[in-house]
């Protein structure tokens, strides 16, 4: 969801026409955008009552939707528009984010979700973090986004690819890992569905047999802007759907994948809620 449920003040009845929508659709998770953290690793100002008041709606009108803020930011040394913030190598800032997350769940939220991208495949300090946050937020859910899948490790862009064994150690800390499964650069239909398909049938066996309480969800996108990363027609839905459940038949996953992640609500077209529910109410997973 975007940064304005939780950071500005937003009329009751709106909050309320939003959660009806996603509970219509569906959807049992929603993750609304916090405030990134700042390098000294707090949430800068932002309307507490707000936040307050969103949960307490969500509370009343869909009282089974699971309320998880999303919070992160970009790491240090990387720009995409601005620098990042986010030093996973410092320990205070660590803490101090830990900090926050603990003060995110007295607030009555049902866990967080964390976004700091991009982190390299096998960086341990990420890792440490993620042990950190588990014993805090608990009995909250702790949710991560997760940097695509790949067979192995690209030498040049460690941050482009993590590899199934990292998924695995990342996993073990985690309640959710959601795959952040678009912006793939795959030019066709065909190969982004047997992308997908390598996702489910990869990750999935792989969480069983870990015994990791970790659930996958996979992430796909629902905005239409067409450039080198993502082509409008190719990563939709539909295509993703097609290609996880071809990637799920006969895996025996024994409940480790838990569903897809539209990104985002803002971004999803009256169309593509149709040709979600459509591809969602038809799946048979044997």
């Amino acid at each position: 969801l975007e940064h304005k449920w939780l950071e500005k003040e937003q009329a009751q009845a709106e909050m309320e026409v939003l959660l009806l929508a996603l509970s219509r659709h569906g959807i049992a998770y929603v993750y609304p955008h916090l405030i990134p953290f700042n390098s000294a690793g707090r949430l800068p100002v932002h309307s507490r009552e707000q936040m307050r008041r969103f949960l307490a709606s969500a509370r009343r009108v869909s009282p089974g939707l699971k309320v998880l803020p999303w919070v992160g930011g970009l790491r240090v040394g990387y720009k995409r528009s601005r620098p990042g913030t986010v030093d996973l190598a410092d320990l205070g800032q660590r803490q101090r984010m830990v900090a926050e997350c603990r003060g995110l769940i007295d607030e009555g939220f049902d866990g967080i979700h964390l976004n700091v991208e991009p982190v390299d495949d096998g960086n341990l300090d990420f890792l440490a973090l993620l042990r950190a946050l588990r014993t805090a937020v608990h009995p909250g859910l702790l949710s991560i986004s997760a940097i695509r899948p790949g067979p192995f490790r690209v030498p040049v862009a460690p941050n482009f690819f993590w590899t199934p064994g990292y998924y695995v150690r990342v996993a073990e800390s985690a309640d959710q890992v959601v795959v952040m499964a678009y912006d793939t650069a795959l030019p066709t239909r065909s190969l982004y569905q047997r992308y997908l398909a390598y996702v489910a049938r990869t990750l999935t066996p792989r969480f069983a047999a870990s015994h990791t309480r970790a659930r996958l969800l996979v992430g796909v996108p629902t905005y239409d802007e067409t450039g080198f990363m993502h082509r409008a027609g190719v990563e939709t839905p539909g295509n993703a759907l097609t290609g996880l459940v071809a990637g799920l038949r006969g895996v025996g996953g024994g409940g480790a994948f838990e569903g897809v992640a539209l990104y985002a609500e803002w971004t999803t077209s009256p169309a593509e809620w149709a040709e979600y529910r459509s591809e969602k109410l038809g799946i048979t997973i044997p």
